[in-house]
């Protein structure tokens, strides 16, 4: 089985398979002990971690003692089953500890402190990410009082720093389509997480569209090395994930320059292919970052990464206006043009963009009074 480690020699994050004694590091060559780098790793992630977010602690102690201990059928063999899990946890054995709260789970459905093990264990086991907004909301939907609350805060933000760590070591293994729904829901029910949720969303949301951008700090090698269930396909729905780090991250530039590696990196095959579902996606992050709920930095962000997208503004400096124009008009039809109209209507570029891709229509006439009016908005964006 495969097993996140850390190379002694370079200290890159590699994964060995747990079955065999040695094996090579994919970046610096070395040959080197499973043990050694796999012991690397946690030593790592131990002290990163402060001490009141050690596991093979007690989640116990925020439990109601008199709910969990009801003389209820099965909650003995529960109880046995979790002391496994948590000597797994002490272990970083993801995998075993979500196997023994799973089985103190069946004994004892209502045992709180085994379904929160059982959610941080089955996220960072990584193995299946589609799932991780199940376990939260199982989770969540079990929580009966404010004791209840804290458990959950406190095992979540446990989660959330031994992720953060693996990131800080090259690891990418979150597919941003599949965990997107999970950091939402986990923004909106534990404010106090929310920007370390948007931290990790939003690097993980890059490195998986964007590798090659300043902004991902990866190099290719390192994002093709990921484990996870993943997307068999491109994803074209972006919107919905930088509006959740939109709205949740309060740095401006991460803001900007995020927008800008999902939407304007390779840009230009987009457009040439006529990619109407990314256009689409762009024109629906354009509309929902104007809708009156975001303040006006963000939508300056949004509309000035959009209009380099999508009127091909500020990059190709080698291409003339007229150049741009004229490839544009094979890109868009007159409808898309009206679309963008709200949003671009203050750029002389969109309307003289907007003239040629009229002119093309059937019906359309030097003389209309539509053109006229478009005409008109050119001269005045000019003066």
């Amino acid at each position: 089985m495969l097993e996140y480690c850390v190379c002694p020699k370079c200290e890159r994050m590699i994964m060995l398979d747990s079955e065999f004694d040695s094996g090579f590091c994919c970046y610096c060559g070395t040959h080197i002990l499973y043990s050694e780098a796999r012991e690397e790793l946690l030593n790592g992630l131990r002290a990163s971690i402060p001490d009141e977010y050690v596991l093979e602690a007690d989640l116990s102690e925020l439990i109601d003692e008199d709910d969990a201990y009801e003389d209820t059928y099965g909650f003995d063999e529960c109880q046995k089953e979790r002391a496994i899990a948590q000597e797994f946890l002490g272990k970083w054995d993801f995998s075993g500890a979500f196997q023994a709260f799973s089985r103190a789970l069946d004994w004892y459905p209502r045992d709180f402190e085994s379904r929160c093990g059982l959610m941080i264990s089955g996220i960072l086991r990584i193995r299946d990410t589609e799932n991780w907004e199940r376990y939260l909301t199982e989770c969540t939907s079990e929580i009966r009082s404010q004791s209840d609350w804290k458990m959950a805060t406190a095992a979540l933000e446990y989660a959330l720093d031994i992720l953060k760590k693996f990131l800080s070591k090259g690891g990418r293994f979150v597919s941003p389509s599949y965990t997107v729904g999970f950091f939402e829901k986990l923004a909106a029910g534990f404010p106090e997480l929310k920007l370390t949720a948007a931290q990790i969303f939003a690097h993980c949301l890059n490195v998986e569209n964007a590798p090659f951008t300043d902004a991902a700090r990866l190099d290719h090698e390192t994002t093709q090395f990921a484990v996870g269930s993943r997307p068999n396909d491109p994803d074209k729905n972006l919107s919905r994930g930088m509006l959740f780090v939109l709205r949740n991250h309060p740095d401006s530039r991460v803001k900007d320059s995020l927008c800008r590696a999902l939407f304007v990196y390779e840009r230009a095959v987009w457009l040439r292919a006529r990619d109407s579902a990314r256009i689409s996606d762009a024109l629906k992050l354009c509309e929902a970052v104007t809708s009156g709920e975001f303040p006006p930095e963000d939508v300056r962000i949004v509309l000035n990464a959009m209009y380099d997208f999508l009127m091909m503004g500020g990059l190709e400096k080698n291409s003339t206006e007229r150049e741009k124009i004229m490839f544009l008009t094979t890109v868009y039809d007159y409808r898309q043009m009206r679309e963008m109209e709200r949003f671009f209507s203050s750029r002389r570029f969109f309307w003289k963009l907007l003239g040629e891709v009229y002119l093309k229509q059937r019906g359309a006439s030097l003389i209309s009074a539509e053109y006229k009016k478009i005409q008109a908005k050119i001269a005045q964006l000019s003066g």
